[in-house]
C-alpha cells in the first residue's frame, strides 16, 4: 500500500475521539451524584445554616416595618447559597470528567505516535532486510559450491573456515527473516485455543535452554480449560518469546512460573521469573524495536509479542524491580469461547 493512502496521524486521533458518544453509565452516575449532592446542600441549609442566618436578619431588621425586607433577604440568601454551592459541585464534577477524558485522549495520542514510529521503523527495516536476503542466498550457494569443490583437497583446519562462513551466512539469513516477520502484517485465523495446552508445549520447546540454565519450572494452570477464540500459531509464538526472555534473564538458575486463568470475560497468562529484574527506565524501553541489552539478539521479541497480543484486542503489562525478578501478564478477550 502506498504510504500516502494511509490515514494520517491527525485523522486517526479524530476517529478515536469520535468513536464513542455519551457513556450512558457516566450520565447516570453524574445525574445520581448531582441529585444526591443537591439534596445534601439543601438539607445542610435547612438544618444547619438557615437558623443562625434567619436569627441574624431578625436581630438586624426587627419589627413589623422590616418584615418585607427580611423576606427578601431570607429568599436571596437561600437562593444564593443553594445555587452557588450546587453550581460549584457540578462544575467540579464536570472538570473531573473532562480531565479524565483528556488524560485518556493524551494516552491514546501517545500510543498512536508510538505505533506510527514502530510501523515506520518496521517498514525501513523490512526494506533493508529484503535487499540483503537475496545476496545472502547467493553467498550461501557459492559457499556450499566452494565447499563441495575443495572437499578432500584442503586441510581440515582450512575446510572449517568454509563451514564458519556458511554458519555466519545462515545466522544473517535468520536475522533478516526475523526482521521481515516483525514487519509483515499478521493475519489472524481465530479458533478455539486452550492456554492450558499452549503453556506446556512452549515449555517443552524451551526445555534445552531451561535445563542448560538449571531453571526450575512451576506451572499453575487453571483447573478448567482457559479457552478463547485465538490465532493459535501467533499466540504460541508470542508466548515463546515471552518465556524465552524469562529464561534468558536467569543465566545462573532460578524459577520460571507460568500461571493461567479466566475472569470477567478475559483470559490471562502470567509469566514470572526470579532473574535480576529491570529498572523503570528499562521497562519503558522494553517494547521499542531493536532496543536490547543482550549481546545477541535484535530486540524484537517483546515488540512482536505486544503486536500479537494487541492485534487480538488484548493487553500486555510488565512489573519488575531490580533484584526481584519480572512478571509479564497478558490478557486476551475470551470472545465467544471461554470455559469459566
Amino acid at each position: 500500500m502506498n504510504v500516502s493512502s494511509k490515514p494520517s496521524y491527525r485523522d486517526r486521533i479524530q476517529v478515536l475521539s469520535e468513536r464513542k458518544g455519551l457513556d450512558p453509565k457516566l450520565v447516570i452516575v453524574f445525574t445520581v451524584l448531582t441529585l444526591a449532592l443537591t439534596g445534601t446542600v439543601i438539607l445542610t441549609w435547612e438544618q444547619i445554616l438557615r437558623p443562625p442566618y434567619y436569627a441574624w436578619i431578625e436581630k438586624n431588621y426587627p419589627g413589623p416595618e422590616n418584615s418585607e425586607h427580611r423576606d427578601r433577604l431570607e429568599q436571596r440568601g437561600e437562593h444564593f447559597f443553594i445555587s452557588v454551592t450546587v453550581d460549584a459541585i457540578v462544575v467540579t464534577m464536570l472538570l473531573g470528567i473532562v480531565g479524565r477524558k483528556q488524560k485518556r485522549l493524551m494516552e491514546a495520542q501517545e500510543r498512536l505516535a508510538h505505533n506510527e514510529k514502530i510501523a515506520t521503523l518496521g517498514r525501513v527495516a523490512a526494506q533493508v532486510a529484503h535487499e540483503v536476503r537475496n545476496p545472502l542466498s547467493g553467498l550461501l550457494l557459492y559457499s556450499e559450491h566452494l565447499k563441495s569443490k575443495v572437499s578432500g583437497k584442503l586441510p581440515e583446519s582450512e575446510a572449517q573456515l568454509i563451514d564458519k562462513i556458511i554458519a555466519t551466512i545462515n545466522h544473517l539469513t535468520n536475522t533478516t527473516e526475523q526482521i521481515l516477520n516483525f514487519a509483515r502484517p499478521v493475519t489472524l485465523a481465530p479458533q478455539r485455543v486452550d492456554l492450558n495446552s499452549v503453556v506446556p508445549d512452549v515449555i517443552q520447546l524451551l526445555r534445552k535452554e531451561i535445563d542448560t540454565n538449571h531453571i526450575d519450572t512451576k506451572l499453575e494452570l487453571h483447573p478448567a480449560p482457559v479457552t478463547g477464540m485465538l490465532d493459535e500459531a501467533s499466540i504460541r509464538a508470542a508466548s515463546l518469546n515471552l518465556m524465552l526472555n524469562a529464561v534468558q534473564a536467569m543465566p545462573r538458575g532460578g524459577c520460571l512460573t507460568v500461571s493461567t486463568g479466566a475472569q470477567n470475560g478475559k483470559l490471562w497468562m502470567l509469566i514470572s521469573d526470579t532473574g535480576s529484574g529491570m529498572s523503570a527506565d528499562q521497562i519503558k524501553q522494553l517494547f521499542v524495536p531493536f532496543n536490547t541489552t543482550k549481546s545477541r539478539g535484535l530486540g524484537l521479541g517483546m515488540p512482536y509479542a505486544q503486536k500479537i497480543i494487541e492485534q487480538h484486542g488484548g493487553e500486555i503489562s510488565v512489573e519488575s524491580k531490580p533484584g526481584e525478578g519480572t512478571q509479564v501478564k497478558i490478557e486476551l478477550p475470551a470472545a465467544r469461547g471461554v470455559d469459566p
